[in-house]
């Protein structure tokens, strides 16, 4: 029983503690999704914006969230002041998720501002699932 209970605790911590497996930089993530056949999940943000520090700390914190955006796309994370990412990826609102295709086509409109765990996760599974239907075969 104690063996039991020790083992729920690890896999319980383990499922709290997940992250969103975030690539260094946009060019090595277009590299990864040409790769892997994924969409990419890339989420402009600004260093003093607020509410990307909520999206960032609620929103790509929930677990669900979390499990969702490793299993299906190649994520990154971007600050606007960095400039180390296409011109196409712009918005005057941060936070902005753009939803690429691996040879950067948008996939659905670009989200913009802070979204809740619900309302982005039916961003993401709208993006996956037009991403699926009209991706070519490999």
């Amino acid at each position: 029983m104690l063996k039991k209970s020790i083992l729920f605790i690890f896999m319980l911590s383990g499922l709290l503690m997940a992250e969103i497996i975030w690539q260094p930089s946009y060019r090595i993530a277009k590299e990864e999704a040409q790769k892997q056949n994924r969409p990419m999940l890339v989420i402009l943000v600004s260093h003093t914006c607020r509410w990307c520090r909520k999206l960032e700390n609620r929103t790509l914190q929930n677990p669900e969230i979390v499990a969702y955006v490793n299993k299906y796309f190649v994520p990154v994370l971007i600050y606007r002041e960095d400039g180390n990412f296409p011109d196409f990826i712009s918005s005057s609102l941060v936070p902005t998720t753009f939803f690429l295709t691996p040879d950067e086509k948008n996939i659905v409109k670009p989200a913009m501002g802070y979204w809740d765990p619900d309302d982005y996760m039916s961003d993401l599974t709208l993006a996956i699932d037009k991403f699926k239907k009209h991706r070519a075969p490999r």
